[in-house]
């Protein structure tokens, strides 16, 4: 992709942030809206969270309906992605199964029965069919298996590069290494923000800055209350003899207790990553290596499941952060003429492409065909929210 040197004066829509979304709403907007667009990126394109995330696609959100639609909607878009965008992006599929005990108030029944009212493929095994499906997980704690079937992975970086040069390919003014300063307002109203290159008029920001949004909200006395947590990421090597064993896909799962979440990675590695388990930092400095009592723990937890995996070494490890609200919903909104669109959670990255077309329908309409929006305002903690998404193991 190349990169704008120049940065205009002026422009309809200033996107801030460079990841999967920010990304995203520039090539929708360029796709659906005839307005002149730049994205600003205080790094490299797709170089934040994005380029951290595990980017699991799945649909299965417990009873949660909004969030199911938009997933298997952006699922369609992320499978038609070169279609669609011209771009070519990583994409693997890769069932996701949560095991369960059969009660009442199962949130993988309750997917279950989601997923079939939807009509988004999903497969429910007894016990004695553990074997047969999963036969590298030790999970007799467990009596059934509900199977997110058509769920996938892909690469964060892939899909934000894409959308990018799309973006651009469509015409919007992509600046990289170009942090904003400050958002700037006339009697109250976003008009512009403020770069080392200077000022740009737009009458319409957004705000898709991942951990950085609430600082940069808050100089217009906007508070988004978003915890940003680090989590630990290790990619392993399993032993030759789990690869000649199980030479299908290990499937995508969480380890008991939740902290922990599986799923296989491009080739024959293992992604293994926390969930909702780290210390909250500062997205500017924090450890980018996972902490050895993390590895330890990890090695007894995953051994309980995977036995075979005993002996795996590590490909890789790193570190990323979730931007978490105290909902675990995300914030879709506008404040002050400022769009938001942020507070993901760590699990906003499989709706990419719908936030892309929400925050254009909210610019061209104020509203969107796509979802109600009202459902992620930011109004609703000042209201005592209670929250719509799925306990921490849902991943």
């Amino acid at each position: 992709m190349t990169e704008t040197d120049t940065q205009p004066d002026g422009a309809d829509i200033v996107i801030i942030g460079g990841g999967v979304m920010g990304t995203s709403i520039a090539y929708f907007a360029t796709t659906e809206l005839s307005l002149d667009v730049v994205l600003l990126e205080k790094s490299g394109i797709g170089s934040g969270s994005t380029g951290d995330s595990s980017a699991i696609l799945r649909h299965h959100y417990g009873d949660d309906e909004i969030y199911a639609r938009m997933a298997w909607w952006s699922h369609q878009f992320y499978r038609r992605f070169a279609e669609e965008t011209g771009q070519q992006i990583a994409y693997e599929r890769s069932p996701l199964v949560r095991f369960t005990p059969e009660t009442e108030d199962s949130y993988a029944l309750a997917g279950y029965e989601t997923l079939q009212k939807l009509d988004i493929p999903v497969s429910k095994y007894e016990k004695d069919a553990f074997d047969d499906y999963y036969p590298m997980l030790s999970v007799d704690e467990y009596s059934v298996a509900v199977s997110d079937d058509t769920a996938a992975y892909s690469d964060g970086a892939d899909v934000a590069g894409g959308f990018a040069r799309a973006a651009q390919n469509n015409g919007a003014t992509v600046l990289t290494n170009t942090p904003v300063h400050e958002i700037t307002t006339t009697n109250g109203i976003v008009d512009g923000v403020r770069t080392d290159r200077g000022h740009i008029d737009s009458q319409h920001v957004v705000l898709a800055a991942g951990p950085w949004t609430p600082r940069l909200a808050k100089q217009i006395d906007i508070e988004i209350p978003i915890r940003v947590e680090r989590e630990q990421i290790l990619i392993l090597d399993p032993p030759a003899e789990y690869k000649d064993q199980y030479p299908e896909l290990t499937p995508t799962t969480a380890l008991p207790g939740g902290n922990w979440y599986i799923r296989s990675d491009f080739g024959d590695g293992i992604l293994v990553a926390t969930h909702h388990m780290g210390d909250r930092v500062d997205p500017e400095v924090y450890g980018d290596q996972p902490d050895e009592s993390t590895v330890l723990e990890l090695t007894d937890d995953l051994t309980d499941m995977i036995p075979e995996l005993a002996e795996a070494g590590i490909r890789g490890r790193y570190c990323g952060v979730y931007s978490t609200t105290p909902d675990h919903d995300f914030v879709i909104d506008k404040k002050k003429g400022c769009y938001l669109a942020c507070g993901f959670s760590g699990h906003g990255f499989k709706h990419g492409p719908a936030i892309g077309k929400i925050v254009t329908d909210m610019i061209d309409s104020g509203e969107s065909d796509l979802v109600d929006i009202d459902y992620f305002s930011l109004d609703r903690f000042a209201n005592g929210a209670g929250g719509h998404s799925p306990p921490e193991d849902g991943i």
